[in-house]
């Protein structure tokens, strides 16, 4: 089979501009509830970064992992998983639950360094 997809297509109607507005109408609308999702999406799993590494610092405080040093910013990843988890409840509250967002990305990334520093720059 030789030749271009020229002879496969389907011959071009022409619309109206009545149809033509519609189906910019239907784009827009489709589009719109796609940004919807992948931002519900992103927020959900903010949401569960922070309560993975909330687990994470239990199961560390429950196995005797996080002690001395280690114990502050394994309480804070716990905090910061707390707080990802509160973020379920209120996510139809959009304010509410940005905030909640924010506090538990905060939380988590403070307890992350301080886990660095710890191992890192305190070890020595």
């Amino acid at each position: 089979m030789t030749g271009s997809n020229k002879s496969r297509r389907k011959p071009h109607r022409s619309m109206s501009p009545e149809e033509r507005a519609q189906a910019e109408q239907d784009i827009r609308g489709a589009v719109a509830d796609l940004q919807v999702t992948a931002y519900a999406n992103l927020r959900n799993a903010i949401a569960n970064v922070a309560i993975f590494f909330g687990f994470v610092g239990v199961f560390a405080m429950v196995i005797g992992e996080a002690d001395g040093r280690r114990l502050v910013p394994m309480l804070v990843l716990v905090l910061g998983g707390l707080v990802g988890a509160a973020y379920y409840p209120a996510r139809h509250q959009h304010k509410l639950a940005v905030r909640l967002l924010l506090a538990s990305s905060a939380l988590v990334l403070l307890g992350l360094a301080g886990l660095v520093l710890v191992g890192t720059v305190l070890a020595s």
